[in-house]
């Protein structure tokens, strides 16, 4: 069994209930996390100090020293750094939300978003980002970064997260997710039909590398009457297939000459 440190695991535990909450005061802290008011406050007084929260009046949110660390982890993601301009090209080029994803411990996070002219659902996509989605079945890049997986390792994210439904389209049945993701396998791309959220289709692709397998996955979304027809079912995936090859090339290439993408 790992060993851990009850206190940091406290820390961290405060941090997510002020982001869950939107800001706390010590006496909720404390009685979420049954833990006593003093005790909470030392905490707290702890992280403050070291600008990782901040006090208004009777109530602590989080603080500005977090900016910095999610920007160093995403400035320093060789993803990131391989995919940002085939992200902005993609935008640009079908008008929609493009969104790079990578895949941790069962969750998906979003590393970068660009918004084309004609994006929509974009306060939907920013809210999005302020936590990871728990489920892999229901998206696009979701379902592209499960068709890279072994089946019993895509058996084992869905019986730890599950399969809620999100909509009447939503996949709900193990068996039928594994059809569904050989035949990803087969044409490189996936497909969400308002799986997610009504109204909204996306096509994901994933990107993988001989060294890591897969890292991440693009994928493009919008509104069911513009994602449709040859749109949804060829023009978008192909456009969303070659800009994650591109991205898997500058991966490879980065490795050959140990450099990182400029």
């Amino acid at each position: 069994m790992t060993r851990t440190i009850t206190s940091v695991t406290n820390a961290f535990d405060i941090i997510k209930h002020i982001r869950r909450h939107g800001g706390a005061t010590v006496s909720k802290v404390a009685a979420e996390m049954d833990l006593t008011p003093s005790t909470v406050h030392t905490y707290l007084a702890t992280l403050r100090e070291a600008n990782y929260v901040v006090k208004e009046g009777g109530a602590y949110r989080l603080g500005p020293q977090l900016l910095t660390l999610g920007e160093f982890v995403r400035h320093h993601d060789k993803l990131f750094r391989a995919a940002k301009e085939q992200v902005e090209e993609l935008a640009e080029e079908t008008g929609e939300s493009v969104h790079l994803i990578i895949e941790h411990d069962g969750k998906l996070f979003g590393l970068y978003e660009r918004f084309g002219e004609n994006a929509v659902g974009i306060e939907y996509h920013n809210r999005k980002r302020e936590q990871p989605l728990n489920h892999l079945h229901c998206t696009a890049a979701g379902k592209a970064i499960l068709s890279e997986l072994p089946d019993d390792e895509v058996e084992g994210i869905v019986e730890k997260s599950g399969m809620p439904r999100n909509t009447n389209q939503t996949i709900t049945d193990r068996d039928r997710l594994l059809e569904e993701l050989e035949t990803l396998r087969e044409r490189g791309y996936a497909q969400a039909d308002e799986e997610q959220m009504e109204g909204l289709r996306a096509v994901g692709a994933p990107v993988v590398t001989p060294q890591s397998g897969v890292v991440g996955a693009i994928a493009v979304s919008g509104p069911t009457a513009r994602l449709s027809g040859e749109r949804f079912e060829e023009y978008i995936p192909e456009m969303v297939v070659q800009a994650a090859n591109i991205c898997e090339i500058n991966l490879q290439t980065v490795a050959a000459v140990g450099e990182e993408p400029a």
